[in-house]
């Protein structure tokens, strides 16, 4: 799947500055697959962190976050594939243009279909919500200057599931906003047996709660004390 999201990027209509590869202490091929990748010619500069064991995808994704120099940081993950007009949604949106503007993401669309891949979309599961009070990291892009400023992800939650909510909690508490942008889309490859479909909810949903009452209950108290 990595191979298929580098080979994405590639095939990009306006192509990045840099891609930058974070191997969350995986134990095949990957590392090998990627110094491969990494030795190739590309549009744009490739860096690759191979890091001898996973702490978390917060910590990871920190790590990325202190490799990069452009203005911009986009995000997704080595289980999607970009639309070829990806990087020319996200440099035109219209969101740029607001000063309390942290990051917008897109739309996240199921790359094969069945039920369980049909029930992901339909629900925008990996969506930002409604009133986009968070960011979903498979599709999103954020300032860098504001990552920094709330110093990324929290590296204290350790599984997926939860740590994009808390990023964007963390930015909104400081008066930050995000934008959806319909033009921005990836594939997500999404596993789709219902065992698999368990584990993730049953992930997303201790992830998110815990993230919530630690970022929102001073928020919450104070809204009602008010």
């Amino acid at each position: 799947m990595l191979e298929r999201l580098l080979l994405s990027i590639d095939g990009l209509k306006i192509s990045p500055e840099e891609v930058i590869v974070i191997n969350d202490g995986s134990n095949d091929q990957t590392s090998r697959y990627l110094k491969s990748w990494e030795a190739e010619n590309h549009e744009f500069i490739p860096i690759v962190l191979n890091k001898p064991r996973s702490e978390g995808p917060g910590a990871a994704r920190n790590m990325g976050i202190q490799l990069a120099s452009s203005e911009a940081i986009a995000f997704t993950d080595d289980d999607c594939i970009l639309l070829p007009s990806w990087i020319k949604a996200i440099k035109l949106s219209k969101f740029w243009d607001k000063d309390d503007m942290a990051g917008i993401g897109g739309k996240v669309i199921h790359l094969r279909k069945g039920s369980v891949s049909e029930y992901y979309s339909y629900h925008r599961i990996l969506e930002p919500p409604k009133y986009n009070q968070y960011l979903v990291t498979a599709n999103a892009c954020f300032l860098r200057e504001h990552l920094l400023e709330v110093k990324g992800f929290d590296e204290t939650h350790k599984y997926p599931g939860g740590e994009d909510n808390g990023l964007s909690f963390k930015l909104a508490n400081i008066g930050y906003v995000f934008g959806f942008e319909k033009g921005m889309i990836v594939f997500h490859d999404y596993r789709t047996s219902l065992t698999a479909f368990l584990k993730t909810f049953y992930r997303y949903g201790k992830g998110c709660a815990e993230i919530s009452y630690k970022y929102l209950k001073n928020k919450s108290a104070s809204t009602m004390e008010g």
